[in-house]
């Protein structure tokens, strides 16, 4: 197996207006606190070439996702060095709440969209960058695996009771041990800052990286879990001393569990299935209707949308386009391990190739008589509706019995 790695800073200029995005409208940046990146991680064995990007970013629909796939699919068609080759490309989103608005709900009002077109095309620009120069510098590595509970640092929000504390972890390395690359993945909304913070940030997850490139001396790329159902950091206040103490209490247990496991060769795999679900929620209409999210809904109200299955080493993940609440999460993980061929730990990667808000099991979705006072069922007022789930529950299991 062989790994590239590369990054580039998409924090944008305060030049003008910077609404962030993920509480409510009119929050204009004031300050850079950290910067936020696109990091791409290019995994490559004899038969298959797969690159995982992550944005430090709310989400990112998947028409810009296949805009910046398609072109770094022309590049690669006349790279010389990936000449014929056929690259897999998933871009997630971290979901911080402190970066700008890149999918039109958080504007100055709820009539204006918060998507300035300007950053946008320098993002799609600075990701295709990214994932070319990832894949520009793959060396030989060995892969290993490893989970851990971390318990304390997140809370349900929504169902208490319910509590997905697991960081899913990987580490690629050269022959003699040295990391090359480490991989965290862990379900919690990066928003141990809270809506009244001004300054942008990347949250916990800066926290994070930085401790673990610290103490590795490689860099770590990081991507949110089933984050859905308000799994939120569990923090005495809402600070950047409380993010801080996460993200390095997250970097120090993890890479803990990751020095108990050898490394060894692996190979890696992905399998994708697209999925169709119908539009039921009207604050979405209405959003179309004012024009502040992209109407891509086909001619019968269907969201056309994708889930990948990716197998690396003893590690296999499961791709979804939003925020899966963590009891699909804990059901889905452990179907993932049931179903594994030689797979010792699993993880989701939720926003990725999109981001169609929460993903709610069925049984407990009940869109609330008025939306704009939703109570207890905020994440109904945030979902394309009830389908979601069992569209994504259905493909995955025919990925899984393939």
């Amino acid at each position: 197996m062989k790994v590239g790695y590369a990054q580039d800073i998409i924090t944008p200029a305060l030049d003008k207006p910077v609404y962030l995005a993920g509480f409510e409208n009119n929050r204009p940046a004031e300050t850079i606190h950290d910067d936020l990146y696109v990091r791409a991680l290019a995994i490559q064995d004899e038969k298959n070439t797969l690159v995982l990007a992550a944005l430090d970013l709310i989400g990112f629909f998947r028409q810009d996702v296949y805009e910046v796939i398609q072109r770094v699919q022309t590049s690669v068609q006349t790279s010389e060095f990936l000449k014929n080759s056929e690259v897999s490309v998933i871009i997630a989103s971290v979901h911080p709440h402190h970066g700008p608005d890149t999918l039109g709900l958080w504007g100055p009002d709820d009539k204006t969209s918060g998507v300035d077109d300007g950053y946008m095309s320098i993002l799609k620009e600075k990701i295709v960058a990214a994932i070319l120069a990832s894949l520009s510098n793959l060396q030989p590595t060995a892969f290993k695996a490893a989970s851990v509970h971390v318990p304390g640092v997140a809370k349900n929000a929504r169902d208490p009771e319910i509590l997905d504390e697991e960081l899913t972890l990987a580490q690629f390395t050269t022959a003699d041990g040295k990391p090359v690359v480490t991989f965290f993945n862990f379900a919690c909304h990066p928003e141990a800052l809270w809506k009244d913070n001004p300054h942008i940030t990347a949250d916990y997850v800066g926290y994070l990286r930085d401790e673990v490139e610290k103490q590795t001396g490689a860099p770590c790329i990081f991507f949110a879990g089933g984050l859905g159902g308000m799994m939120t950091p569990d923090v005495k206040d809402h600070s950047f001393e409380e993010a801080e103490f996460m993200g390095k209490k997250l970097a120090e247990e993890g890479l803990k569990a990751l020095s108990r496991v050898k490394g060894q060769s692996s190979n890696v795999s992905i399998h994708k299935k697209e999925i169709k679900v119908k539009l039921t929620n009207p604050l979405y209409k209405i959003a179309f209707w004012r024009k502040l999210l992209p109407d891509t809904r086909d001619k019968k109200g269907f969201i056309h949308s994708e889930v990948n299955l990716v197998q690396i080493g003893s590690l296999r993940l499961a791709t979804v386009p939003g925020e899966l609440l963590p009891k699909l999460g804990l059901r889905l993980k452990a179907r993932l391990l049931d179903a594994s061929q030689g797979a010792g730990v699993a993880g989701i990667i939720g926003l990725a190739n999109d981001e169609l808000g929460y993903i709610l099991p069925v049984e407990d979705f009940k869109y609330p008589w008025n939306p704009f006072k939703p109570g207890k069922h905020y994440e109904e007022t945030n979902s394309i509706g009830k389908g979601i789930a069992p569209a994504v529950d259905s493909a995955l299991e025919e990925l899984l019995d393939n």
